[in-house]
């Protein structure tokens, strides 16, 4: 036992001192600028909902329309971000999701917000790929999930930020002048990032990146088998992270029966859950686990089920209960929201050298599958017995089976190469 102690003790100073603070903080607004808008404007659900007289199924079409076409370029547009460089991808991806988020604030109906949803899509759909990129290309193995989660905790950083000012910005003033407010910081962010962020890439390699064809990488991406299951699970973690944030504050305004406002400061510690656990999976994974990937999924996948237990048949009796409600938050921002930073790592370790963007991209296609179609499926669940425990109980089985199947074949793959050595 102190032996295992001085280990961590030892890989944590390590990381410390091997992490590039400063650089992993540039690359993080990127994603919390779009984090404050995105979660942010689920967070305004509830107001939306008021204002233009929608049910639940049709607040989750938000996220679908949001996620369209981000998932139909994905692969194109990781495949771009390749050819044109970590840093151009960010500022062209956090300019537009700005842009249409102020617009957002200015749509007389419903569905003109779908439509703008829509287009902000194509946008978010740089950002992923060149933040994953700029960390894989910079961070070493030891310390890869680490810093891939602790960039990421910039997200969840937005996300609360979103989540828990924005619904009390609404209340005072109203949702379309604090989306608005939102999209203004997303172009401000973009300046920053245009200033202050060096671009570590030489340009040799970038040019020589730009005469490699999309199609080309495509054929040579599919041979990948290890990276096609990764990707795979992203379906899983896809839905929780759509249809969690998406449906949480009306979980908690209709089920629990708490007010907007209040239920916007539980889905910011949904988010901080979220933050905590980026970094977190990533040292259990690096450190703990001493890099096996596969134990670590193991765990994630059944913390998710026990918790999405829990919220099925035990946390809707505990309204009164307010700290556990909190509490509950936190741990269901941690598993259901706090794997990408491990994710996106295996995705990258998985992917041929100078691959990495589109690589992202491919395993985008497959979370924002499941994004697009789960939280409408969870929402009409919830409309249909007027409540949403079955809702969570559908996500936690879904989540269940995909997970162990994972765990399965990566096994029968393992197994395979220790024979053919």
């Amino acid at each position: 036992m102190a032996e295992k102690v001085m280990f961590l003790e030892k890989s944590k100073k390590n990381f410390t001192r091997k992490l590039d603070w400063s650089y992993l903080f540039l690359l993080s607004t990127a994603y919390l600028s779009s984090s404050i808008n995105m979660q942010g404007i689920q967070s305004l659900m509830p107001f939306i909902q008021e204002e233009f007289m929608i049910s639940r199924s049709q607040a989750g079409l938000y996220s679908s329309a949001f996620f369209l076409t981000a998932t139909a370029i994905a692969i194109f547009s990781g495949s771009f971000v390749d050819k044109i460089g970590a840093k151009t991808g960010m500022l062209i991806g956090v300019f537009s999701v700005g842009g249409m988020m102020i617009f957002h604030g200015l749509a007389p109906v419903y569905p003109v917000l779908l439509l703008l949803a829509f287009f902000a899509g194509l946008g978010f759909s740089i950002i992923t790929p060149s933040v994953n990129k700029a960390v894989i290309e910079s961070s070493t193995e030891k310390n890869r999930a680490l810093s891939m989660g602790v960039m990421q905790s910039g997200g969840g950083i937005g996300s609360f930020v979103g989540a828990s000012l924005l619904p009390v910005f609404a209340a005072a003033y109203s949702w379309r002048l604090a989306i608005i407010v939102a999209g203004a910081v997303a172009v401000f962010v973009g300046l920053f990032i245009k200033i202050k962020l060096p671009d570590k890439r030489a340009k040799q390699k970038l040019n020589e990146q730009k005469q490699v064809s999309f199609f080309r990488q495509f054929k040579k991406m599919l041979k990948n088998k290890k990276l096609l299951l990764v990707c795979s699970l992203g379906v899983v973690f896809g839905a929780s992270i759509g249809s969690i944030p998406a449906h949480y504050t009306l979980f908690l305004t209709t089920d629990l029966k708490f007010s907007p406002a209040i239920a916007g400061l539980f889905l910011g510690i949904l988010q901080i859950g979220g933050i905590f656990g980026r970094p977190f999976w990533g040292w259990l994974s690096d450190s703990w686990h001493g890099g096996k990937r596969r134990r670590t999924f193991l765990w994630l996948i059944m913390t998710i089920t026990i918790t999405g237990l829990l919220f099925s048949f035990l946390v809707w009796r505990l309204s009164d209960f307010v700290i556990l409600i909190a509490l509950f938050s936190f741990v269901l921002g941690t598993v259901g929201m706090g794997w990408m930073g491990l994710f996106f790592t295996v995705v990258g370790e998985r992917a041929n050298p100078g691959m990495t963007g589109i690589a992202t991209g491919f395993s985008l296609i497959f979370i924002r599958i499941g994004v697009m179609f789960a939280p409408p499926l969870f929402g009409l669940i919830a409309d249909i017995f007027d409540h949403y425990n079955y809702s969570w109980l559908t996500l936690t089985i879904f989540t269940f089976i995909f997970g162990i199947l994972f765990y399965w074949l990566e096994g029968k793959s393992l197994v395979a190469e220790e024979y053919k050595q």
